[in-house]
């Protein structure tokens, strides 16, 4: 098989590589793979003569020749992988190097992911052999630069998402057009790169073709924009200073870097990008004071956008900018001032207690932003939504497990079906103390859900409450019922207690409400305020303790 031959090996032409081939190709051993193979004993300056006349300075015999062609060619591992794949991977690169000058075409041969010797270069950063190849042969690397893995992906694709700076960078100054091919996902390198917040690799490709920087993806942005989404403030610095024209691209909603990153509510955007106003040029310093008030299609500046979101961080970073003044005036097309916005969003997620303090600031302070907007009103609110959070994760968490524990119970069950530590004390407790975490969990949960879904003036969401109070009380009755079938076999009257102790506790989380006017359910839900003391915060601790393990006798 000449070297000067194209081919394009399919992995399942592949015979199977022997053991001393494979552990010769991963280990490095030269001795194996020159006696092998025939590869020339020195490097540079052999290969060099190997490539110009390929068969003439051979020292071994016409069968032997042919015997070590195939055995180069048409063997590969479990997984496809040809000895240029393994020494490759392996970094043994001189030895990479004659194998490719003994056959070229390996540089395309495929495993069974379709992947190259140059894939596997592109993922453990081995930049020095695709130096060196294509110092060997140019032509025959680019040429093999285009070809694409199951998922359609370059080997600068794979560069990439491996952040393999080298790899890009010698990729690129090979290929410039490769950064804009696209996979099956029809993503490009450089959006890949962008979104997976490899600064270095995104560097390298702007650095080798600028205009990737004005590179409009397929959801409208440009590469600024993704880089303003993800919060990466090193590079949303490096566009402002290094390429100011592609840092004021508009996506497809008019909207500029700063419009995305308050709306993403990372702040660590707004401080680097601020502090260049000081330290760079007066160009650079005006851009930046003209994108923060900049309005999108709908008139929203970023500080609507923040205000919409909540994002309180962000709006005090650019309120501190602007002093406070300019843009509280500033209306978008719905004549809406970014405080407007501020307010009808916390205005609508707060109860009464909450609405009568910010009444009281737009009495006193008018509609406009302060510093006590965000103290009083913001931050506290805050607060509040990120415990809700908490809590509702973790309900989640224990309502999912105690569930799933109800019927994989300890021990595993028998051939009829009957729990196998059935008749124990501790496993009785522990059914007791699943069902009294599982309903407890339910019941915060459930309070959780009705405080967000309770809006009288909201059809659908009134229409999503009945329905999740519905689907609530089936799941308390599939409970007991579930316990009471995995149970019985073992103890009847047990069985029927945590039946009734699951329909009891559980059902009036669920079918009071159904018969009360919105919103009156928080009062059978109202925790007890910290003032009442810690004597009823006990006794509301210690009652499950006492209903599992007295319970747990009978």
């Amino acid at each position: 098989m000449s070297s000067s031959q194209k081919k394009e090996t399919v992995p399942d032409s592949h015979t199977a590589m022997d053991a001393d081939l494979f552990m010769a190709a991963i280990k490095g051993d030269s001795d194996v793979l020159i006696r092998r193979l025939g590869l020339p004993t020195d490097a540079q300056d052999e290969i060099q003569v190997t490539i110009e006349d390929s068969g003439s300075n051979s020292q071994q015999t016409e069968a032997e020749h042919h015997v070590a062609e195939c055995e180069l060619g048409s063997t590969a591992t479990g997984f496809g992988d040809t000895l240029l794949h393994l020494l490759i991977t392996g970094r043994h690169n001189e030895l990479a190097l004659k194998v490719f000058t003994k056959d070229m075409s390996l540089l395309k041969a495929r495993n069974r992911k379709l992947e190259t010797p140059l894939h596997n270069a592109a993922k453990v950063g081995n930049k020095e052999v695709i130096r060196d190849l294509s110092r060997l042969s140019p032509n025959v690397v680019k040429d093999a630069l285009g070809e694409t893995n199951e998922n359609r992906d370059t080997a600068l694709h794979v560069a990439a998402k491996h952040n393999s700076k080298g790899v890009v960078s010698e990729l690129m100054r090979l290929d410039p057009q490769a950064a804009y091919k696209k996979n099956k996902q029809g993503f490009s390198p450089l959006y890949i790169a962008t979104v997976e917040d490899h600064t270095s690799s995104v560097k390298a490709m702007l650095q080798a073709d600028t205009t990737l920087a004005c590179t409009q993806f397929s959801d409208g942005t440009f590469p600024v924009h993704v880089v303003a989404r993800r919060g990466n403030a090193k590079l949303v610095e490096h566009f402002l200073r290094e390429y100011p024209d592609y840092a004021k691209l508009l996506d497809s909603c008019g909207r500029n870097l700063f419009h995305i990153a308050a709306e993403q509510g990372d702040s660590n955007v707004f401080p680097k990008v601020f502090a260049l106003t000081k330290d760079e040029s007066p160009q650079i310093s005006q851009m930046i004071d003209s994108m923060i008030n900049a309005r999108d299609y709908e008139g929203n500046t970023p500080l609507h956008m923040a205000a919409m979101k909540g994002q309180e961080s962000v709006m005090r970073a650019i309120l501190d900018k602007l002093n406070y003044d300019r843009a509280a005036l500033l209306e978008n097309r719905k004549g809406k001032t970014a405080f407007h916005l501020s307010f009808d969003q916390v205005w609508d997620t707060t109860d009464k207690i909450d609405r009568k303090q910010i009444g009281e600031y737009v009495k006193k302070k008018g509609w406009y932003f302060t510093r006590q907007w965000f103290d009083d009103v913001m931050i506290p609110y805050q607060n509040k939504m990120e415990r809700i959070q908490v809590i509702g994760l973790g309900s989640v968490l224990i309502t999912t497990i105690a569930f799933a524990a109800a019927f994989t119970v300890p021990g595993g069950n028998a051939d009829n079906g009957a729990p196998v530590l059935g008749k124990r004390f501790m496993f009785r407790a522990f059914i007791l103390a699943n069902t009294l975490a599982f309903i407890q969990a339910f019941q915060s949960l459930f309070a959780v859900i009705c405080n967000a879904l309770t809006n009288p003036e909201d059809i659908e969401l009134q229409y999503a409450l009945y329905k999740f109070l519905s689907a609530a009380s089936c799941m308390v009755i599939a409970f007991g019922l579930g316990s009471y079938v995995v149970l019985a076999p073992v103890s009847l009257p047990f069985a029927i207690i945590v039946l009734v102790v699951s329909l009891l506790v559980g059902s009036p989380t669920v079918f009071p409400v159904l018969s009360m006017e919105q919103g009156l359910y928080k009062h059978i839900f109202t925790f007890p305020r910290p003032n009442i003391g810690g004597l009823f915060a006990l006794v509301l601790l210690t009652i499950p303790l006492i209903l599992i393990f007295c319970l747990a006798f009978l």
